[in-house]
């Protein structure tokens, strides 16, 4: 069967568009040979064959794969690219988060330690309370025993501290509660624990200390509650404090509360005494 004729005007046309297409992807010919390129109507005359015809669309076949697949190395490195800029962006959100993650850490540790002090200290005086107390005597006490040393207990009581509320307000008679700690705290050893167990009642660890020297400590400490004039932030000589003890050293107390019931029978027995004095056992 004969082939039907190509009209030569429109076969010129499509194999101009062909070769320019070639071009423009990088196949046979650059873009500056393209656009001067001429096809003279002779040669087209003796080419336009059907086989010419197939080679020319295999060449544009080839030209459009070349084509698609330089736009999908593109659009692969623009997505690799994309992915780079998530990963630095999950980066800084993960230490951002660690960072807030320490922050948080910190203020709850704070926070903990902060309770724990509340728990452990009275909020009147400042000095430890009587769950630090009892913790202290316990520890110290089993720390003599082991350790071979000694061990002495002074449990004291504010002399009249009722009329002092009643005479010049409760707010008068706290803060000569906080006067007294700040005077226990600032008198005694570092190595010595001052408490208040409650209402007006404080006590004091001496550690290495035999029960002559507690009963030393006492008389020093009358005379620092003597010296101190203004009692209450009152004027000088307004409110006189004093305070009655009992002064014990460790012996056979088998647990902390022995040791602590024979202190409390020593001041029990000052206060019969007359107060603002130190009584020994």
């Amino acid at each position: 069967m004969a082939m039907n004729a190509i009209p030569a005007s429109g076969t010129r046309t499509a194999v101009a568009k062909v070769l320019m297409g070639i071009s423009l992807c990088g196949g046979i010919a650059g873009p500056a040979a393209a656009r001067t390129m001429t096809v003279p109507a002779a040669v087209l005359a003796t080419v336009m064959t059907p086989g010419v015809l197939a080679g020319v669309c295999g060449l544009l076949l080839i030209a459009l794969a070349l084509c698609a697949y330089q736009l999908l190395r593109q659009r692969g490195q623009l997505r690799t690219l994309q992915q780079v800029q998530q990963a630095g962006n999950s980066d800084a959100r993960l230490q951002a988060l660690e960072q807030e993650k320490a922050a948080l850490e910190q203020r709850l540790h704070e926070q903990a330690e902060a309770f724990a002090q509340l728990a452990h200290e009275d909020d009147l005086s400042g000095l430890p309370n009587r769950r630090a107390f009892d913790d202290a005597l316990l520890r110290e006490m089993a720390s003599a025993r082991r350790e071979g040393r000694q061990l002495s207990l002074v449990v004291m009581s504010i002399d009249h501290l009722k009329q002092i509320n009643d005479t010049w307000s409760r707010a008068t008679g706290d803060l000569v509660l906080c006067e007294v700690g700040e005077l226990l705290r600032s008198s005694l050893r570092a190595s010595d624990m001052a408490a208040r167990l409650g209402n007006k009642e404080f006590a004091v660890l001496l550690s290495n200390t035999a029960l002559a020297e507690a009963e030393r400590v006492c008389q020093r400490l009358q005379r620092l509650f003597g010296q101190y004039g203004q009692w209450g932030g009152h004027r000088e000589g307004d409110i006189a404090v004093t305070f009655s003890a009992g002064a014990v050293q460790l012996g056979d107390d088998q647990a902390p509360v022995l040791f602590y019931q024979r202190a409390k029978r020593a001041l029990t027995q000052a206060k019969q005494d007359g107060r603002a004095r130190t009584c020994v056992a």
